[in-house]
């Protein structure tokens, strides 16, 4: 076949991933398929080349100059430049060159045989496994031949439609990086068509594939115009694990006459109830999808057409929603579950390779430890840039099972229940296998050194039991003790004035867990003591629940409360000295606060806040983040918001207030316990638990704190490495060492290159980030997620987690990052977390809504600790609400309305 010999169109079978740049993310994947001998319709593309020819004047360069300037929150201005960009674009012809070309291409793909054509776009940021653009750009179906150059135009003027420029901004490509080239394929007359994922997109299972299926062309399936058959297919067995027949209204075909390129055909009842597909076309479907993804090494999102008989593929990209499967994957061959590290910490954000190795070999030292190593192989793993851990081996175990689920339904309750789900589903995958002979001397091992850490432990588990009973501690107390625990779990080799080198690998070095848990036992033991008492009081007392949780409030002595009550100090030096509120309030730096007359006061207060606090930070598990002394925009936002919102004072006469109330509400438990003959006698027994839950639970964010402080010394050491490599020339910048894997930095510092593509771990921590993080996560890709059950919701209504009862309304303030926003009083904060470095945030809240968290997570502590009613577990709460919008949640039924039509202020 006479081939063109033109840089402006390319044969199909001369593409491949290689020529991304010329040939676009659609037509590389095509000519992937027709090197691998995989059924797709002929045809060729038009590159990018032509593209730049076609874009190459001064008045559209510089309109996509300005539309790259623009900022993403500015959509009027992006919508308008785009409009123009649009404009200009169709007022512009092709050359004559390109023409030709594009004529010549055609009349080799056989123009003269009447046929009519498929023309789609092809970006070169399109259809690639971080980016797929599905719905961006245009396509069009059945176009005469006279008429291909025209939908050629049209599919480079979309480049810039508003969803198309909407989509780059939100992913991060520039606009001036991408170009347009556009697919053009012999049109297949489809009986049938559809769209194939080779793994399940709504579960995340890797095993199951999905069919969606019509009669006539794919265009109808694609765009949701009708009700598909839809069937779910096990890839391993090529069991049909469901059909559903869906109301096929019309099929679509190509256009026999008038000014469109298709047309909708009714279809008798009898082809409206039938099957699209047969069994055996199903499968040998799934199978050419399993030969595809598998050439791809990806999921794939597929579209096809059946014509006399045979498949045909006409589009196939990765699916990009679906969350990575965990690394590394399980050796035995069996379902494995994993839990998420950052929802038991209310964190959801992806974190940089170091920092995860950092927590794997943490962990995983302390798992080993105990003796678990044998029956835990690889107890911690990675997915999407985040730490997840094994729980199989406690799920295989029948009595434990339960007593997780309960904490699993902490973290979050849809995890527990979906979990649930998966275990009457799976039963079999949850069989524990039985023990061997061969490893009867490992579980004697285990079983020793379990015990004997039992008996190490136990003096020190009594000791902190009776200290619950002798009466509070003070905040010199506490800060004494559980400074001492952070200096335990602190290797001396990172504060040490050794060589960067040795401080970077004694960070990974964990000590003795015997000694550890010594240490911990006699301070978190009134903790455990004040739980149980709290699940006590929830049980005992189901109609009292707003009662219970006033019992927990008003403590100076909790640590979030004084971290709002130093903020509220603050705020208060700053309304004695009108300089500094004038600075404070246009934003100026704490170091041009300092220069002005008042404001050397403000920054010793500040300063005195920093040094108790400026240790903890915002997801500070993810060492990478810098912790508040370093960068201190967020407290002076708060400041800022305080000083706007509240009178002098305000804030500590809310805690005395609160403190009061909790008086009230241990009163009337008592009064509630005194009933029946043994009336004074429980009344007795609530007034020593209630005492002992006010003594104990205001300590419950101490180990968090000071286990902040350790995190920040690690941080340090590890940055004072990249700072090290960084002035040797290593790497660019001090920060880039978080994007260097473990055994790569100890290399590094031994004097070895770095291979590493910095920037390319860069993009992908970003492109995991956007990524919902699942609770769970199976070794097969699935994210079990139950739907959680209430009655009485109203339509439209958002379901989670009520954690602190009550009902409040108000306009919703949307955070992504609580260093870059501050929330005003009477506002209600939509988080995707909530973890201790929100806390300066919850201060003027008028309640929370929260995607992750359970009842145990550390927003709704915070949130019973104030009595801001909270609803966590909402997900894609920052997504279905906008700032600005009116809202009303209720805490207790764990329900959030949105009132009124949306806003984004």
């Amino acid at each position: 076949m006479t081939r063109p010999t033109t840089p402006y169109v390319a044969p199909l079978d001369t593409v491949g991933t290689d020529d991304v740049a010329t040939a676009g993310g659609k037509g590389t994947n095509l000519g992937e398929l027709v090197r691998a001998g995989l059924p797709v319709p002929s045809g060729f593309v038009v590159t990018t080349t032509a593209y730049e020819a076609f874009v190459d004047t001064q008045a559209i360069h510089e309109a996509i100059d300005r539309l790259d300037s623009l900022e993403g929150t500015n959509t009027e201005a992006l919508t308008d430049v785009a409009s123009e960009l649009r404009s200009l674009l169709r007022e512009r012809a092709f050359a004559t060159d390109v023409e030709e070309a594009v004529d010549e291409a055609l009349e080799i793909a056989g123009r003269t045989a009447g046929g009519t054509y498929a023309v789609r776009s092809s970006a070169t940021a399109e259809d690639l496994p971080s980016a797929s653009f599905a719905g961006q750009h245009d396509s069009s179906l059945g176009v005469a031949p006279e008429d291909v150059l025209g939908r050629v135009r049209d599919c480079m003027v979309s480049l810039f439609t508003d969803r198309a420029v909407a989509y780059r901004v939100r992913t991060g490509i520039s606009h001036a990086d991408v170009s347009m080239a556009v697919v053009v394929q012999e049109m297949v007359d489809a009986d049938a068509a559809g769209v194939l994922f080779t793994a399940d997109p709504d579960s995340g299972n890797r095993t199951v594939a999905t069919v969606d299926a019509s009669f006539g062309l794919g265009e109808a399936v694609v765009a949701s115009e009708v009700t598909p058959d839809h069937a779910r297919v096990d890839k391993r067995t090529g069991e049909i694990i469901d059909y559903a027949v869906g109301e096929k209204e019309f099929a679509t075909r190509p256009s026999r006459g008038g000014t469109s390129d298709t047309e909708r055909v009714e279809l008798s009842a009898e082809q409206r109830r039938g099957r699209v597909l047969s069994e055996s076309q199903l499968r040998t479907l799934v199978d050419l999808g399993s030969r595809i993804e598998a050439l791809f090494d990806a999921p794939q999102d597929i579209e096809w057409a059946v014509s006399d008989g045979g498949f045909q593929i006409v589009q196939s990209r990765p699916i990009t929603s679906l969350f990575p499967l965990p690394d590394p994957m399980p050796a035995d061959d069996r379902l494995h579950v994993y839990l998420s590290l950052g929802h038991m910490q209310a964190m959801s954000e992806a974190m940089p390779p170091l920092v995860q190795d950092f927590w794997k070999t943490w962990m995983s030292g302390v798992i080993s430890q105990f003796g678990f190593g044998p029956f835990w192989p690889t107890p911690v793993v990675t997915a999407g840039s985040r730490i997840y851990i094994d729980l199989t081996p406690a799920l295989r175990v029948e009595r434990l099972r339960d007593p997780l689920l309960g904490v699993i339904g902490a973290v979050s309750e849809p995890a527990a229940t979906g979990l649930r789900e998966l275990i009457d589903r799976r039963p079999e995958a949850f069989e524990r296998e039985g023990l061997s002979l061969s490893s009867l001397p490992v579980v004697a091992g285990t079983t020793r050194r379990v015990g004997g850490l039992a008996v190490a432990v136990a003096p020190a588990f009594a000791a902190g039991a009776l200290d619950a009973f002798q009466g509070p501690p003070t905040v010199e107390d506490l800060d004494e003790t559980w400074g001492a625990f952070a200096e335990s779990f602190v290797p001396d080799g990172v504060t040490a004035a050794n060589s960067p080198g040795e401080r970077a690998r004694a960070v990974f070095t964990f000590g003795d867990i015997e000694s550890f848990m010594v240490a911990a036992y006699p301070r978190a033991m009134p903790l455990y003591l004040a739980f149980g008492i709290d699940t006590w009081m929830n049980r005992a007392f189901t109609d009292a629940p707003e009662t219970v949780n006033k019992v927990g409030r008003g403590f100076e002595r909790d640590v979030v409360t004084r971290i709002n009550l130093g903020l509220g100090d603050i705020a208060d030096v700053a309304r004695e000295h009108p300089a500094v509120a004038e600075s404070l309030q246009n934003g100026a730096s704490l170091e041009a606060i300092a220069a002005v007359e008042g404001g050397e006061e403000f920054e010793a207060a500040f300063e005195a806040f920093l040094e108790d606090f400026g240790h903890r930070a915002t997801s500070e598990l993810d060492l990478s983040r810098p912790r508040w002394r370093e960068d201190p925009a967020t407290l002076l936002g708060t400041v800022r918001a305080n000083l706007a919102n509240e009178d002098a004072g305000e804030h500590r006469e809310r805690v005395r207030e609160l403190a009061v109330e909790a008086e009230r509400a241990a009163d009337e438990l008592e009064a509630r316990a005194d009933h029946g003959l043994l009336g004074p006698v429980r009344r007795r027994v609530a007034r020593k638990l209630v005492e002992t839950y006010r003594n104990t639970i205001y300590s419950r964010e101490y180990p968090k704190h000071y286990a902040a402080e350790g995190f920040a010394i690690w941080r340090e050491a590890l940055l004072d490495s990249g700072r090290h490599l960084a002035s040797e020339g290593v790497l660019d910048r001090p920060e880039d060492v978080w994007f260097l894997r473990k055994e790569e930095l100890f290399a590094a510092l031994d004097g070895d290159p770095i291979e590493a593509d910095i920037e390319a771990r860069r993009r992908e921590v970003a492109f995991y980030d956007t990524l919902d993080e699942p609770p769970l996560l199976t070794s097969e890709g699935e994210t079990p997620r139950g739907a959680i059950d209430r009655t009485d919701v109203p339509d439209g209504a958002l379901l989670g987690t009520g954690v602190s009862t009550g009902v409040v309304e108000g306009p919703a303030r949307v955070v992504h990052d609580p260093t870059e926003a501050t929330v005003e009083g009477g506002e209600i904060l939509v988080a995707p977390s909530a973890d201790p470095g929100w806390t300066p945030l919850f201060l003027n809240a008028a309640g929370m809504v929260v995607e992750v968290g359970g009842r145990v997570s550390h927003g709704a502590l915070v949130a019973r600790e104030y009595g801001l009613p909270a609803v966590v577990s909402v997900p894609n709460a920052t997504e279905k609400i906008k700032t600005g919008q009116r809202i009303r949640i209720d805490g207790s039924r764990g329900i959030v309305e949105i009132l009124d039509d949306e806003r984004d202020d």
